[in-house]
């Protein structure tokens, strides 16, 4: 893409405790072949040191700073709103924990240019540290809706990124991680619901997108690395991660339903949660959803999960 034709470009990255990940972040964005007329950092009330480091070491980077932890899509929504006044075309959303490849956001803005219907355009995710058969391990490469719309079918999902399908295509969902969104069809179905604290609040959005007449794109030529630390999960079971994923699970379904089919298929999600856990052994986790659920069936409507 030529310097002239580039359109306006930003990347935001949210953020809470980022500590070195975020400055690693922030300068895989900076090292981007098509550099970003704007990187905004949006932090969430971090006290660790990292904003104050980050100013340090990149001053022109412009930071955002929430008086509380408005959640993942809370602090997204504050980007998203300063890269639309600043006119931007397109805006890359970044996790803190996330890193590009130079050619990435080029690539993925290029994608978004020629395919004029696409306002989400994810990418082929790599894991920044586990492999798999000696080989980089794959964590997203597309991902489609099953019966149950929270539980996605991920091709290939574990396994040595070797293999993969690197064409670009249409998918059902990108994830928040590394998520390239055309400004321009945030108008209709709006930014993130703030209802979602964390989590399927990236689900939420490409749903809506869709239902707009808009397509979810992913570009399988170009990588992002990604941590991937959800102490949600398996031996790093986190009982706050759950309840935030509880919570998430059935705001999702209330959206889409009355009441009762709501609350029966989201406890369906949770079971389809559970089983692997079962099967695995990892009863510390077996025991946080369950808490969660039970937890989450006794909250008051309308109550906030921070």
């Amino acid at each position: 893409m030529k310097p002239a034709d580039q359109p306006r470009v930003s990347v935001v990255i949210p953020a809470y405790q980022g500590g070195r990940e975020l400055l690693q972040a922030v300068g895989s964005a900076l090292g981007s072949r098509l550099r970003p007329e704007e990187v905004i950092v949006v932090d969430n009330g971090s006290d660790d040191g990292s904003i104050e480091a980050l100013s340090e070491r990149f001053p022109d980077v412009r930071v955002l700073r929430n008086g509380c932890n408005l959640g993942f899509g809370g602090a997204c929504n504050r980007g998203l709103a300063l890269a639309r006044r600043l006119e931007h075309r397109f805006t890359l959303l970044l996790n803190q924990d996330a890193s590009l490849d130079p050619d990435t956001l080029g690539s993925m803005v290029e994608l978004a240019c020629r395919q004029s219907r696409a306002a989400a355009i994810g990418c082929l995710t790599l894991s920044s540290h586990a492999r798999s058969r000696g080989q980089p391990r794959l964590l997203y490469n597309g991902s489609w809706r099953r019966w149950l719309p929270t539980w996605q079918r991920l091709p290939g999902l574990s396994g040595s990124a070797s293999a993969v399908d690197r064409q670009p295509r249409q998918v059902h969902y990108v994830w928040g991680h590394a998520m390239l969104l055309r400004l321009e069809a945030l108008s209709e179905p709006g930014p993130f619901d703030p209802g979602f604290f964390m989590y399927y609040e990236d689900l939420d959005l490409c749903w809506r997108l869709q239902q707009a007449g808009w397509e979810i794109w992913c570009d399988s030529r170009v990588v992002v690395w990604h941590r991937q630390s959800d102490p949600a999960r398996a031996e790093g079971s986190c009982p706050r991660r759950w309840r935030m994923k509880a919570a998430s699970s059935r705001h999702f379904y209330r959206k889409r339903h009355r009441a009762l089919p709501a609350d029966a298929l989201w406890l369906l999600h949770n079971l389809r949660e559970l089983m692997p856990l079962v099967l695995a052994g990892h009863w510390a986790a077996v025991g946080h959803i369950a808490r969660a659920t039970l937890g989450e069936l006794n909250r008051p409507a309308g109550s906030g999960l921070t």
